[in-house]
Order: C-alpha cells, then structure tokens, then sequence
C-alpha cells in the first residue's frame, strides 16, 4: 500500500498546477456552469452509504441540493464548486432514489436519478469470507484529497493490494484481515513475497456486510525498505452478499511525507515534498510529532474483486532470502504460495526508518 501513496510525490514532481478557482461575478457565465453529478444520472450501482454529490466548474453560493426520497444535510467546500448531501441514514440496496440541484440562483436545475446497487444485502454466511483473498483496484478508485490532483495520482496506482481474511469471530462481529502488495506483472494477482505483509487492526463486522477498519494511532507500512506511517488509517466498505466482491471501499488517513524526500533527491530536506505540494495549493497538516509534514490521502469508490489462489502468508521482512537447504530456492523473487519457507530459515533486510 505505501508504494501506491507514495507515488503521490511523483505526482507533485509533475508540477501539475492545481485547480483555477474563476471568478463567479458574472451572472450569465455562471448561467452557463458545467455541472457533474456523483452518482451520475441513471446509475444502477450506486452506494447506499455514498453522499449525492454536485461539481461545477465555476464557484456558485447559490447552489442547493434537494431531494424527493432523501432526506439529510447540505455542505459544500469554501470555493462553492462542490456540494454534496449526506443521508439522514444509510440508504436500502437495489433501491431508486432521485436529488436535484440548483444554481444560478434558481435559474438552472439539474435532476438526477438513480438507483443503489446490491451492497448492503445482509450476507447469510459471513463464514465464507475465510481464506478469502481480495485484490484492490485503487487505480479506478475516486481520489477526493488531495483536491486537484486526482486524476493525475490516478495514473501511477497501478500497483497491486490484496487483502485476505483469515478469521471470523461472530460473537465478537469481528473480521482478521492481512494485507499484501501484489507481485508486478502477476495474472492472477499473487503476493509479492519481497514487501513485508500488512497487519490491519481487527475490522469491526457489527454492521455486515459493512466493515470498518479503523486505527486512531500509527500504522507503520514497510514497502521496498521505507517506514511510513500513516495517521488514523481507516478502511472502510461492504461484501457482496456471496462474498465475491467488496465495493463502496473508502481509504482514508494521514501519511508522514519525510519518509518520502528520497524520491525527490538524495539532498532534498525534509520538508521538501511539502514545499511542493504548497506550490500545487495543498497545505501539509501537523503529524503527530507536531511537524508539518502529513498530507490527508482519502480515496472512495474503492472494488476490490476475489482472486483465486492462496492465502496470503505474513511476512515481516524485507527482501528476504533463504537459509539452509531449500531445494535451490534461494530469494524471495522466487518463491511462491508452496515454496516459501519458514520465517525461521529466512534472513531479511532492515528496513529504513
């Protein structure tokens, strides 16, 4: 996973600008707005846990949402380009709901309808999600934050996550999942056996088949020899009712951006990814040492499809190879789901803080 967000200084080097917040001072212009809905109109795969959301491309204080099937709250951005409306609730699965939006002053109006899909359907076995392993497709997620620079950040997450799930506990409501990066190239997804594997806090299943999996604290991801840590790491979405899928995924957290400056240059400072996000309109936040160094990462619209194979195997080294006598397999580009050895004949490398 930090090899995905840590592209996000790639992204900055691009020198992208940012997005151009124009002037709605003239009436007729803004008479004239672009306008995108979330979900968009006639959609059949709406979440029922998703926000209706409105985007123009001029800024517009009159902007309204409203609803005929929906009741719930209004909120927009300072710049007035992006409103949204939050259910009172959850909606219900495989259900048409309808939302309006207005603008220049009561002079336009959009309407929209649209219906959820399946998610949400409460799931008759959960027990089938053991073993289970779940392959995240984050380059078709929706990039919400960082503003401005989504669609370019899109364009380097082609990297592969899997998730799998190695225990149910039904009296708990709880769900064990493990994380892994994918191997490159690999198809079907496998595990690349070179990245430690991710230990995810205990998903909270008391809502299935919606999860949550949230951590108030650090997590710290090892990927290619760098820690970073992500602040408040919250993964969020539903199973589908046979379990063949999870959708409505939701990423969320902080990521410290020290960790990263390699990726700029060997001399870069430690605030040097900041500086360049500064330049793109993206303010640095306090981490938790209270240096202004963190960037919010929030990703929504988040598939992630079952994969057939093994279940992932936890690793807690990096680039580790092979002591003792392993029939020739020697390092971790080699093995697979059948060959690995035990993490006790294994010698791996530090991982850099």
């Amino acid at each position: 996973m930090t090899r995905n967000l840590s592209l996000l200084a790639l992204a900055l080097l691009t020198g992208c600008p940012g997005e151009e917040v124009k002037d709605s001072g003239d009436t007729e212009a803004a008479c004239e707005n672009i306008v995108e809905s979330y979900p968009t109109d006639g959609s059949i795969s709406a979440y029922y846990r998703g926000d209706v959301e409105f985007e123009l491309v001029d800024p517009d204080e009159s902007g309204t949402i409203t609803s005929s099937t929906i009741t719930g709250t209004m909120g927009h951005n300072d710049e007035y380009t992006k409103f949204w409306f939050t259910p009172d609730a959850a909606l219900s699965p495989s259900t048409t709901y309808d939302a309006s939006f207005s603008y220049c002053n009561g002079e336009q109006n959009i309407d929209i309808s649209f219906t959820t899909s399946e998610l949400g359907t409460s799931m008759s076995d959960p027990n089938i999600l053991v073993g289970a392993v779940y392959e995240l497709a984050l380059s078709e997620a929706r990039i919400v934050e960082p503003s401005g620079i989504g669609d370019l950040l899109k364009q380097y997450l082609d990297v592969v996550i899997l998730v799998g799930i190695d225990g149910y506990d039904a009296d708990a409501a709880k769900l064990t999942m493990l994380g892994a990066l994918g191997k490159e190239g690999s198809d079907p997804a496998t595990q690349d056996f070179c990245n430690p594997s991710i230990d995810f806090p205990v998903a909270d299943f008391s809502a299935q088949p919606h999860f949550v999996i949230g951590s108030s604290g650090v997590t710290t991801i090892s990927v290619a020899g760098i820690n970073v840590d992500i602040e408040n790491l919250e993964i969020s979405g539903d199973f589908a009712p046979d379990g063949s899928y999870f959708g409505g995924g939701i990423l969320s957290g902080t990521i410290d951006t020290r960790p990263l400056v390699g990726l700029v240059g060997d001399d870069a400072e430690e605030d040097e990814i900041c500086t360049l996000a500064a330049g793109l309109g993206i303010a640095c936040e306090p981490c938790s040492d209270g240096g202004e160094f963190c960037l919010s990462l929030l990703a929504d619209s988040i598939v992630a499809t079952k994969v057939e194979g093994s279940a992932l195997v936890e690793l807690e080294g990096n680039n580790c190879t092979t002591t003792g006598d392993t029939d020739g397999v020697m390092d971790c580009e080699t093995w697979t789901a059948a060959t690995i050895p035990d993490a006790s004949m294994m010698t791996c490398e530090d991982v850099a803080e």
